[in-house]
């Protein structure tokens, strides 16, 4: 493993989550091209994940808000999870979603680790998509498999993100941050 990648993965946490996923080999002139990643096409998803990005933005001005005026706040909190139902609700009546296998995986801002059922060597491109829970914003990556183990039936398979946007490493890592407060949480409960 490089110098960067390992420094790479020791600036990042890494949690176990579970994430909507499919993946498809690709070439090495997709997965290091400096053309901008076209995350979906899908509707829904990339509603959802918009709406998971103005969240984050709008989170700031809402604790301004509070401070002044703690009612308002409450209204637009209120509001703001109408409409995260609303696409949540969407999200699920998506066949795409139910086309992908939802799984184990440990994942961080530089890389995911995951089951697949047929082996990948290393060195390998990959295109892969998956999608957060509990947010239900879509990611896209043109990641290269840095190795792949025999595990039983399955592959065990680790690969580090060539190709991810600024706003969804931005996207994952909040995620990550946040779904281990909430681990932590649980486990002091």
């Amino acid at each position: 493993m490089s110098e960067k990648t390992e420094k790479e993965r020791r600036r990042f946490f890494r949690i176990d989550d579970e994430v909507a996923l499919s993946y498809r080999l690709a070439s090495e002139e997709e997965a290091i091209a400096d053309e901008k990643l076209q995350v979906t096409t899908d509707a829904t998803l990339s509603l959802a994940t918009e709406l998971e990005k103005m969240n984050e933005r709008s989170r700031i001005h809402l604790r301004h808000v509070e401070k002044e005026s703690p009612e308002v706040a409450r209204y637009f909190s209120f509001i703001e999870s109408k409409i995260s139902f609303l696409a949540q609700h969407l999200m699920k009546s998506t066949d795409e979603l139910f086309k992908k296998t939802t799984q184990p995986v440990n994942i961080s801002g530089s890389g995911i680790l995951f089951n697949a059922d047929d082996p990948l060597s290393a060195g390998n491109f990959i295109e892969i998509k998956f999608i957060l829970r509990p947010s239900l914003a879509s990611i896209k990556a043109f990641s290269r498999v840095v190795s792949c183990h025999s595990e039983g039936d399955l592959y065990r398979v680790a690969v580090e993100f060539n190709r991810l946007s600024d706003e969804d490493r931005d996207l994952l890592i909040r995620h990550v941050v946040k779904k281990q407060m909430n681990d932590i949480r649980e486990k002091s409960d």
